[in-house]
Formats: C-alpha cells, sequence, structure tokens
C-alpha cells in the first residue's frame, strides 16, 4: 500500500509556526489553530461563532435587512408631506373664504403634532353625502362646467373642495433623469389608456371622467394618472372657468403642485479608484464618453492578409468607425459593426481564436458589446459636428472659461434639471436656442451610473489615449508628470522623452519568471534611476488598481489589531457583516495570544457571500441541476430493464453520457447504458487532465470512456497528445460544444443590454440573475472545451483550482494582510476533497446540515492544507488512477498526524459553539451631517453627526383592527377588499345585510366569479360593496396605538389597534413567599414599549428603568432575559456547572429563541423556547419538547418551559461565552 507523507530534504528541526484555519460563511466563522513544528503538527485551539446575516429573508426570498424599515420610513415621509400639502393648501383656502375657517394654531398644530382640526364645520365640508350628491367628483365637475358664484358661499367651499380633492392625489410626475425606468413600464401604459377611456367617454378633463365613473357605480381607484397631462390641465381649467385672479391662481399651483427637489446623491457617490479624493465622473459627461471610446478602440487588435501579426487600428481604420459611435439609433452595439465596416462581407472577419478561415482577424469576438456616445451624439445633432465650438460661441456665460468648463456647465444643466420646462428656459436663456431647439435639448435623456475614476483623472488620461496609446500605457503615463522631480517636471522635452519610453516599457514588459517583483512599475522605476531621476512612484497611476486598506497601527499595548473593513470598493451588508465579525473574532485571538501577526492565515469564503443577485443565480443555477438529477433518475430506471436505484455515480455517468450524445470521444464508439451501469461495465469516467498532471476532480474535468482505451492508451495523456487528437476533436465539434459556447456568449452579451435598458429594478435584477446564471453554465462548457484543447496543463494549475480570486476573497485577504504577512485563501471544492482524504467526510456529513460544528470540521482541514500538501494532492490522484485499473498499490493519503480524525470528532463533540445576537433597539441613528451632499465639520474640523430614534424592528403587525360590542363583549373586525377574500371569511362578515348580498352573489355565480366581479349593495342605485368588516377571533388582547382623528361617542372605538409582532425582553423576579418558599413571576416589555422608552425624547421620571427592579410583591429582579441570550442549564443546584468539563457544559448550553406568556386557571406563566447552541436544523423542522432540563435526559434540539422552571445561569449575569467560545464565570463556586 502506497502512502504519501511529507519528506523534507533539510532534517534540522524548523521553527514552529502557527495556521489559522477560517470558514467564512454568511452567518458563520469556523475557526482552528494548528501549530507545526518540522513535520508534527496538533490541534491547539478551535470554535464556531454564529451571526446574524447581512439580509433578511421573507418566505424563503432574500430581501435587504433594511428594507421593511426603509419602506416604512418612506411612506411615512409621504405621508407626511401630503400632509403638508393640506396645509398649504389650506392656508390660501381660508384666507380667500374658499373653506370653513380654521386659525394658523389649529393648522400648525396639525403640522407639529398631527392634531387633526376637528371642527364640526371644515369636517361637515369633507364629508360626502349621496342623498344630496355632496361629493368631491361633482364638486370638481361643477367647477369645470359652471361660472360658480363667488358670492355664495356654497359655491366658494364647492370651489376649495374641488382643489382640496386634486391636492390630496395629484397625479404621478416623471423626472426627466429616470423617465427611462418608470415612465417607459405600467405607469406611461396606464395614463395612456386612461387618456384613451377619457377620449371615448368625451370628457376633455379628468374631473368630467371621474364624476361620471363615480355616479355610474364604475372604479376609480388603482388608474395610473398624469400630474401634468391631467391634473395640471384641469387646474388651469378651473381657474380659467372661475376666472381667478392671477395671484390666487399662483397662490393654489404652488400650494398643490409644488414639489421639492430630489435630494443630493452627492455624498453616496463612490470615490475614483486613482484619485481618493475625487467623486467618480457620471457615465453621461461627453469627456467621459470619449474616454471609453478611445480606450476601447486602442485596445482592437486586428491582422489582415498583409499583416503577419496583430496590429492597431491605422488612422484610416479609426476614422471610417468612429461614425458607429455616434449613432442615436445605437447606444449599444455588437462588434460585428465594427469589423463588418473594416472588413466588408461577412465571411471575411472572424474572432481570432475561431477556427474560421476569415482573412481579417480581430480580438474582439463579434457578439461582444460596445457602449457608444449617446450624450455626445446628441449635443452634435443639435449643435452640428463641431459642437464645443458651436456651444461656446453661444453660451451667454462663457467669459473666462475653457472650452472644457464650458462643456461641463452645459452637461451639468442637463444632469442636474430634473423638471423638462425649467431646462428648457435655461437653454433659451443661457445657450440662445430657438424653442424647437430648446425643446430638443431639454428632450436629452442622462444614462444615470457612475465610472470608477473621477473626471480629474480621465482628463489627465484622455490626451495619452487621443495620441492611440493603449488603456495601460496612458494611465502609467497619466500622472507621470506629477511623480516626477520639479526639474523634470519642468522640462517639456525632457518629459515628453520620459513618457514615451514608459509606455515602450508598459507596452514590451513581459515579466521576468525568475526575478521575484518584477513589475511594471520596477521597470519604470529602475528606468528613471539610470537617467539620475528620483521619483515618486506612489504617485503613479496602475491600472488594475485596487483600493488597499491602511497597515494596522499598534495601539497603546504594543498590539496590532484589524481595524474596520469598511471599504468602498465592497458594498455588499452580507460580506460586510461577515468581516466584521471575523475581525471581533481575529482581534480576541490576538488579544487572548492564541495567535499573533507571524501566524499563517488559510481562509475559505462561502459562495453565499457574493452579491444578492448572484446568489439568486446561483441558487437557480442549483435547483435546474438538482431537477436535472431527477430526470436522469427516472430515465435510468427505465431504461435499465431491471429495478435499480441509482447512486450517486450513476447518475454523473448518465450525465456525461447525455453531454457526449452516447458515443466515447476518445474511441468514437457507440456506449449503451449498460456499459457503465452494472456489475460488468465497459466504460468508467475519466480525467481529462490526468490528476498526476494538475487535473482536479471536477465535472468540467470528467468524461465518460472506454475502459481498456483509458487503461492502455491514454494513461497520463493530455488529449491533445493522444495519437489520434485530430480524430477526438471532429468528435468534439460534431457535438456542438464550440457552437453552444458561441450561444451562452451571445445570451450573456443580450442579458448584459437588457439589464442596463431594464425599465424597472425588478427587470433589471432578473436580467443580471440569468447573466450570472448563463456565465456559470459558459464557464463549465468552455472548461470543458479547453481541457481536450491545451496543449499542455500550465504550470499551477493543480494550484489555481484549490484558489479563491473573487472580489471578496480579495478585499477580505488584503484586509487580513494589515496584521497578518501570510494571507492565502482556498477553495470550497478543494476543502471537499481534502475531507474526503483525511477521512472527515462522513463526520461531515452526519452534521453538515444539522449540527453547526460541521464549519469548525472544515476549518481544521483548511488549516492543514499548504502547498505541499497540494504537491502530495497530485501525487495521490495519480496514483489512484493507477490503481484503478489495476496497474498499482491502493494509495494512502497520509493525514495530518496519525490520530487526526479521532482528535477532530472528539474536538467537535466538547465544541462550545458562540452566538452573537446584537441587541439594536437601544441604538441611535448617527449620520454625517451633510448639506448639499457635502459632510459638515465643526470648528476643530471633526465631522458633525446627526442622532436620532431609530426603531430597529417591527413595533407591530402593519394590520389595524377595529373593535365592535357583541353582546356586551368586545370584539375587533378587520377591513377587507371584496376581491381578497377567502370562502371562510364569508360566515365572518359583520354585517347581516352585507353578508347575504355577498351570499346571494356566491350561489348565482359561485365564488371566484362573484368575488372578482362587483356585487352591488344597492344595484338600482349603482351603489357597490367595495370592503367589508370581518371578525378576527383570533385577536383577544390587541395592542391600542393611537386615537383616532374623529373620536367616536364609545370608549372602545376611539384607538387603532394592532396585534404585537414580537416581544423585546421578559424580566424574571424572584424572592421568597411568607414561608420561605422560591417564588417567581414576570413581566414582558413588547417591541413597541421598548421604544418608546428608548426615545431621546421619553420622559425618564415616569420610567426610569425599562422594567421595574422589584414586582409587586417586592420580589427583586433576577434577571432580563432577550432573543439570542445564552443559558446554562442545572437540575438541582448551580454548583453543578463549575465541576463540569467542557463537554458537560456543551450538554447544557441552550439560547434563548421565543417568549411568550400564557394563563391557565387564572395563573399567568411566561413561556421560554431554548434551542442547543449545536443545533442548525430550521425551526420548522424541530418539535419543542416541554419539562425542565434533566442532567441524564436525552438530547433535546429545542426544549420549551415556563419562567418558574428556569434553573439555569444566565449571560450577561452569571457568565459571559466570549466570541471564541470560552466560558467565563462571572462568580466563584461560593460566592
Amino acid at each position: 500500500m502506497q502512502k504519501y507523507f511529507h519528506k523534507f530534504a533539510d532534517k534540522a528541526k524548523k521553527p514552529m509556526e502557527k495556521v489559522l484555519g477560517i470558514d467564512l460563511g454568511t452567518n458563520s466563522v469556523g475557526w482552528a489553530v494548528i501549530e507545526r513544528e518540522g513535520d508534527a503538527r496538533r490541534l491547539v485551539d478551535k470554535g464556531v461563532s454564529i451571526f446574524q446575516e447581512g439580509v433578511a429573508r421573507d418566505q424563503g426570498v432574500e430581501k435587504p435587512a433594511v428594507q421593511q424599515r426603509t419602506e416604512a420610513r418612506a411612506l411615512r415621509r409621504t405621508y407626511r408631506r401630503r400632509r403638508k400639502r393640506k396645509i398649504d393648501l389650506l392656508r390660501v383656502l381660508v384666507r380667500h373664504e374658499l373653506c370653513p375657517p380654521l386659525t394658523d394654531e389649529q393648522l400648525d398644530r396639525w403640522q407639529s403634532h398631527k392634531k387633526y382640526p376637528l371642527d364640526d364645520a371644515f369636517i361637515a365640508w369633507q364629508r360626502t353625502d349621496e342623498t344630496s350628491d355632496k361629493n368631491p367628483y361633482r364638486d370638481r365637475y361643477r367647477a369645470l362646467t359652471e361660472r360658480l358664484d363667488m358670492s355664495v358661499e356654497a359655491d366658494r367651499y364647492a370651489l376649495g373642495r374641488a382643489f382640496y380633492h386634486m391636492a390630496q392625489r395629484r397625479g404621478f410626475l416623471s423626472n426627466r433623469k429616470d423617465e427611462t425606468e418608470k415612465s417607459e413600464g405600467d405607469v406611461k401604459q396606464g395614463i395612456a389608456s386612461l387618456t384613451e377611456a377619457m377620449r371615448e367617454a368625451g370628457c376633455e378633463y379628468l374631473g368630467e371622467y371621474f364624476y361620471r365613473l363615480y355616479r355610474d357605480g364604475g372604479k376609480i381607484r388603482g388608474a395610473y394618472t398624469s400630474r401634468n397631462e391631467h391634473y395640471k390641465a384641469e387646474f388651469d381649467a378651473v381657474c380659467r372657468r372661475q376666472e381667478l385672479t392671477p395671484e390666487l391662481t399662483e397662490a393654489l399651483r404652488k400650494a398643490i403642485f409644488h414639489q421639492r427637489p430630489l435630494k443630493s446623491q452627492k455624498g453616496s457617490v463612490g470615490k475614483c479608484t486613482f484619485e481618493r479624493s475625487k467623486s467618480r465622473c457620471p457615465l453621461s459627461h461627453p469627456r467621459y464618453e470619449e474616454f471609453r471610446m478611445l480606450s476601447f478602440l486602442n485596445n482592437i487588435r486586428i491582422t489582415t492578409p498583409h499583416d503577419d501579426t496583430p496590429r492597431r487600428l491605422v488612422a484610416e481604420e479609426r476614422a471610417a468607425i468612429m461614425p458607429l459611435f455616434m449613432r442615436k439609433s445605437k447606444p449599444m452595439f455588437d462588434f460585428e459593426d465594427i469589423a463588418k465596416r473594416i472588413a466588408g462581407r461577412k465571411s471575411a472577419y472572424a474572432y481570432d481564436g475561431d477556427a474560421s478561415e476569415a482573412p481579417y482577424r480581430f480580438n474582439y469576438r463579434m457578439s461582444d458589446s460596445v457602449a457608444g456616445c449617446p450624450m455626445t451624439t446628441a449635443l452634435k445633432e443639435i449643435f452640428g459636428e463641431d459642437y464645443i465650438a458651436t456651444i461656446c460661441s453661444l453660451y451667454t456665460l462663457a467669459d473666462g472659461k475653457s472650452p472644457e468648463r464650458i462643456v461641463d456647465d452645459v452637461w451639468h444643466a442637463l444632469f442636474w434639471f430634473d423638471d423638462e420646462d425649467k431646462l428648457k428656459q435655461w437653454a433659451a436663456d443661457r445657450l440662445r436656442l430657438s424653442d424647437d431647439d430648446a425643446a430638443r435639448f431639454a428632450a436629452i435623456s442622462t444614462k444615470q451610473g457612475y465610472a470608477s475614476l473621477s473626471l480629474n483623472a480621465i482628463d489627465k488620461i484622455l490626451p495619452y489615449l487621443r495620441d492611440g496609446y493603449r488603456y495601460d500605457e496612458a494611465v502609467f503615463c497619466a500622472n507621470l508628470k506629477a511623480a516626477l522631480p520639479t526639474d523634470a517636471r519642468n522640462d517639456e522635452t525632457l518629459r515628453r522623452e520620459i513618457v514615451g519610453d514608459v509606455a515602450a516599457i508598459v507596452a514590451d514588459f513581459r515579466p521576468n519568471p525568475y526575478m521575484k517583483g518584477d513589475t511594471k512599475e520596477s521597470r519604470i522605476d529602475e528606468y528613471l534611476r539610470r537617467r539620475g531621476i528620483e521619483a515618486d512612484m506612489r504617485r503613479l497611476y496602475h491600472p488594475s488598481k485596487t483600493e488597499t486598506y491602511p497597515d494596522a497601527e499598534p495601539n497603546a499595548e504594543g498590539m496590532r489589531l484589524l481595524g474596520s473593513p469598511r471599504t468602498s470598493s465592497v458594498r455588499n451588508p452580507m460580506a460586510m457583516r461577515a468581516l466584521f465579525r471575523l475581525r471581533t473574532l481575529i482581534n480576541r485571538l490576538l488579544n487572548d495570544g492564541r495567535i499573533d501577526p507571524s501566524t499563517k492565515i488559510n481562509i475559505e469564503f462561502a459562495r453565499g457571500l457574493n452579491d444578492a443577485n448572484k446568489r439568486k443565480a446561483i441558487e437557480r443555477y442549483q435547483r435546474e441541476r438538482e431537477n436535472e438529477r431527477n430526470i436522469f433518475a427516472d430515465e435510468i430506471r427505465n431504461l435499465y430493464g431491471r429495478p435499480i436505484d441509482p447512486s450517486e455515480n450513476d447518475i454523473l455517468k448518465y450525465r456525461l453520457w447525455e453531454e457526449q450524445n452516447h458515443v466515447c470521444l476518445y474511441t468514437g464508439r457507440q456506449i449503451g447504458i449498460t456499459d457503465f451501469i452494472g456489475s460488468d461495465t465497459t466504460c468508467d469516467i475519466e480525467h481529462t487532465v490526468p490528476r498526476s498532471r494538475g487535473g482536479d476532480d471536477s465535472l468540467q474535468n470528467k468524461t465518460l470512456c472506454d475502459n481498456r482505451y483509458n487503461r492502455d492508451v491514454k494513461r497520463g495523456k493530455l488529449p491533445s497528445e493522444l495519437p489520434d487528437r485530430d480524430a477526438i476533436m471532429a468528435r468534439i465539434e460534431t457535438l456542438g460544444w464550440a457552437q453552444r459556447i458561441e450561444d451562452l456568449r451571445r445570451q450573456i452579451e443580450r442579458a448584459a443590454r437588457n439589464s442596463k435598458s431594464a425599465a424597472t429594478k425588478e427587470d433589471k435584477d432578473n436580467a443580471i440573475q440569468r447573466r450570472h446564471k448563463l456565465r456559470m453554465e459558459l464557464d463549465y462548457r468552455v472548461g470543458k472545451y479547453e481541457r481536450f484543447t491545451m496543449s499542455e496543463a500550465p504550470d499551477g494549475f493543480s494550484n489555481r483550482q484549490g484558489v479563491d480570486i473573487g472580489i471578496i476573497s480579495r478585499y477580505a485577504r488584503l484586509y487580513l494582510k494589515t496584521v497578518f504577512d501570510r494571507v492565502y485563501t482556498v477553495k470550497g471544492a478543494t476543502t471537499a476533497e481534502f475531507r474526503k482524504m483525511w477521512g472527515l467526510q462522513e463526520e461531515y456529513a452526519k452534521k453538515e446540515r444539522t449540527n453547526h460544528v460541521h464549519h469548525c470540521i472544515d476549518a481544521i482541514t483548511i488549516a492543514c492544507i499548504d502547498r505541499k500538501e497540494y504537491d502530495l494532492w497530485a501525487q495521490y490522484a495519480a496514483e489512484e488512477e493507477y490503481y484503478r485499473y489495476s496497474k498499482g498499490r491502493k494509495p494512502v493519503f497520509e493525514k495530518p498526524w496519525p490520530t487526526f480524525t479521532e482528535d477532530v470528532k472528539a474536538a467537535t463533540d466538547e465544541l462550545l459553539v458562540a452566538h452573537h445576537t446584537p441587541d439594536n433597539m437601544p441604538k441611535r441613528t448617527r449620520k454625517r451631517l451633510r448639506k448639499r451632499g457635502k459632510v459638515q465639520h465643526n470648528a476643530a474640523g471633526k465631522i458633525k453627526y446627526a442622532t436620532g430614534d431609530s426603531a430597529r424592528g417591527s413595533l407591530h403587525k402593519d394590520t389595524f383592527y377595529g373593535a365592535i360590542e357583541r353582546d356586551g363583549v368586545i370584539k375587533y373586525v378587520v377591513r377587507k377588499r371584496v376581491a381578497d377574500l377567502g370562502p371562510k371569511d364569508v360566515e365572518k362578515i359583520v354585517d347581516e345585510a352585507v353578508r347575504q348580498k355577498i351570499r346571494d352573489a356566491i350561489d348565482k355565480l359561485g365564488f371566484k366569479e362573484a368575488v372578482a366581479g362587483t356585487i352591488y349593495m344597492n344595484e338600482e342605485r349603482r351603489i357597490p360593496i367595495n370592503r367589508v368588516r370581518i371578525f378576527v377571533p383570533s385577536v383577544t388582547s390587541p395592542i391600542e396605538l393611537k386615537e383616532h382623528r374623529d373620536l367616536s361617542a364609545k370608549e372602545y372605538k376611539r384607538r387603532y389597534h394592532v396585534v404585537n409582532d414580537g416581544n423585546y425582553c421578559m424580566a424574571i423576579y424572584e424572592g421568597t413567599d411568607k414561608k420561605v418558599k422560591p417564588k417567581r413571576s414576570f413581566e414582558i416589555v413588547n417591541n413597541l414599549e421598548a421604544a418608546e422608552y428608548f426615545k431621546n425624547s421619553s420622559d425618564r421620571t415616569s420610567r426610569p428603568d425599562l422594567v421595574p427592579q422589584s414586582d409587586a410583591n417586592g420580589y427583586p429582579l433576577k434577571c432580563i432575559l432577550k432573543t439570542g441570550t445564552m443559558v446554562l442549564f442545572y437540575e438541582n443546584t448551580p454548583a453543578e456547572l463549575y465541576d463540569c468539563s467542557t463537554k458537560e457544559l456543551g450538554a447544557r448550553l441552550y439560547k434563548l429563541t421565543k417568549f411568550s406568556s400564557m394563563t391557565n386557571k387564572n395563573n399567568s406563566y411566561g413561556t421560554l423556547t431554548f434551542r442547543h447552541h449545536r443545533e442548525a436544523r430550521p425551526a420548522k423542522d424541530l418539535k419543542a419538547k416541554n419539562g425542565a432540563w434533566k442532567t441524564d435526559e436525552e438530547y433535546r434540539p429545542l426544549i420549551e418551559i415556563l419562567h418558574t422552571q428556569l434553573n439555569a445561569f444566565v449571560e450577561g449575569y452569571d457568565f459571559e461565552l466570549t466570541v471564541a467560545g470560552d466560558i467565563i464565570f462571572k462568580r466563584t463556586r461560593h460566592d
């Protein structure tokens, strides 16, 4: 039996080193510390920390954690602004006697304190009366069709009511800057449909049409209306019909239609990659469009029949294709347009990597997407080909400004104006345009979004791009002037010479594999030094520059700890949450002395740390693979002919069989299903790139191959090294793999274009998710195809399979390197391979979905992987291949130490899992104070912050309930639309007459048809039933939230009622009664009460503490329990805990997940549900078992007890559980 183990050339004893293995997931950190001395290794420490994901989930659907709070805040702002609009209008109406009189104090109180003016005349003015046809729709109709008598109070009030009704819902206003996203979708279509319906009804104005609908019982609510096309047109018509004065008309217009400018988003724009103090340039700026176009053009390489090697475009070719970027009809186009313009007919051009014999070859695929210059095109259409000169001659504020500055001014007007009429006026005044040209100018749309560079950096790079430099050459030259010393900077001739030489160095650079640190910067620095020039190389731009973290500085104790992981380059909340928890853990380990900056870090990142769209794409891709797997299993059962339960290996072979179209790619012979499934098979799985040559064990690297051919011919060869390689490639070509790859590329380009032109965020997200999913399929196909075409396995191929190169991995590695010198990332697939080879897979599989300790198993595995393991892995894989074909002894992969598997199992059995559940309720909102997007500073130069109240969590359910009395009992009801009724709701309808009308309609039409249509309360007068009141038996003790605006004479009807959505804490009190028997009581504080307590404005005199320090019986407060609180159970006395081993403490450690109250025989009890600290299964898969904890009981994943049964040490009172999983008792046994 062959064994693989470490062989050290140098037998001298090596110094001891520590390795920290980290398995970082979306809501977990598994970690392990391995000590290594020579070839001896041992497990020193380990742990798992569980935390909340950086996103929320609603019925399995992921959404931003702050979405619910943000939506609620947006709704509150809408209500507040609508209230202010009404009040502003009422001030005008009161002043001109168009409504009942209200005092300024009444209106101020409504605006500031939400105290609605309960004036009888004012309330009567708003109410409708069907018997007298008094309603706001009729008032609007009269104001449009009659000349009202302003000397009659009723007519004046009718006109005021019409204006007040228009102010309540004033229609959709398209913002010119984002009209492509909103108005091109359902809103625009709905507005157009309404306008057409008005035309067909013979109504010129919206008020007329709505009055007809109201009179005839038609549906009004839910229709999309336009502010300009419908409401402003009606407002102007009313003002003309009533002959209102210009002053009154303008006052009313301002009150009804004023809309504040959108809040500046300047402060949220990211910073330039090269110049960190500068904001990024918007995508619509003309100079950015030129920068983008030239960067692309200068990178094109073409090979024609007259060229031996690929070359850049010549001036004539560039001139020929420039107009393609200036097409109004094609802001985005395929590269094929460029190839066709240069080469002519379609058969004459092709991508350089295609097998085609086309005479013109390009370094871009024909389906690659190219961005045009829509802003520049639009400006040229109005101002002519030399648009800059024309604008400079027309601009009235051009004095003393450069052409670039003037273009900036004009573009700024296009970018920042959100009102098209104001922009027209600006164009007429400042650019002296005619009305038609001003309208065309105002119609120019500005693409939203920002580049990665600032305009300042772009202006430095552009001159070199205009000279034909490639992007990377131009970037290195762009800030070279700032890097040079003063004398060289001021010598124009010398500087030009240096720039040319630097561009040549960059263009000709090929890294020397034998020279460590050989980079473009080092070559430039060496060149400048040879010329006697000391340059500040830090000032140079670098084309692949990424934002870096500053090195950690020693603290007061001289220790270097990790700082904040925040960076503008990573906006993923899930990844950022994980990095913050990683910081907490590592700093704890550093403070405890378990690791130090010399410790080697091996870290694996979960795929879930990708952005939300990529995570959803991965989930969709995995679901499709799972569906295929189930289909393949069924097909195997159908085709095999005998009863069979297909194994995972059988299903894998079937998948490969389908991919290969039932043909062995190496021999060409047909493969039947019995050739690879069953006992006597002739085909098996083969690795395209042999494991001995660094091939991985992924599906990309597997094919179904004839056993004999694999054993006798292929062996350790690549497909390209086989004598019949041409026949093999011909068979692959017949499978259409290359065509499928091209098709996927085209689909990806199409999805990319769809994401950029999407009308809504949902459409954009769907297109992005589709692009990610297609990219995964493309990567698989390309990887499979390229393994057949590669002439040799590239150096480091096997190591690259194990290295994670994602963006989160890259920035996390940079972050960790601020403290640690050696940081390496590991792929999850690599970890899984080593887990199998070291005998941990069985233990891992048992715990993967049920127990959090599987994160620790991964971390231990990750810590034990190093370069030598990668090399041994390749050797082991090769021997395993030989063994499979009876060519050698069965290989055994040496474990890190002899008792490795046993030690890992023992370590995980005694693991204490730390859970982090933040208490966000007391936290104050703290934001940087900005004015017009700029951060404000105090006199000392420090940033000013604005603080406020922020209830972080749902305080109650959204539904409001009403209260009614039936037979002396208060019952609670909810209003429901008829269309939303369920079959069981009908018998719960409160009003008997309404219930009978709905029953009759259901009996006549059937349930679905009845509720979907209109049910009339009075069919003759066309009065429909829109909403009904329904009893809600489950609501018995709701929260009284706030008073109604109009107070009822009945006390129980005066307040809004809501249902509690969660409790904040439970206080437990403990004392003794007169017989010296221990007694307990409890008090629950719900989220709404907690939020009121923690508000800055709360009155602390009436409630100095969140919960009283003693209860009504005088029992003192024992503890406060919150969701996430950890407890250590004991059976009889707390002294038991001091004698427990770590493993025994692990059996007693639980986390509080839920608490509530119940009543039994007129006694109230607090109910508490605890989950075992290692339990990882979803709550829906677990069943709680009741009863106090016992020492010898069976494992209970969920424990449900009463507050009187809580025999436990409580975290924060009796012990601390650190992030590293250590229990620290707060007092000794005898305290």
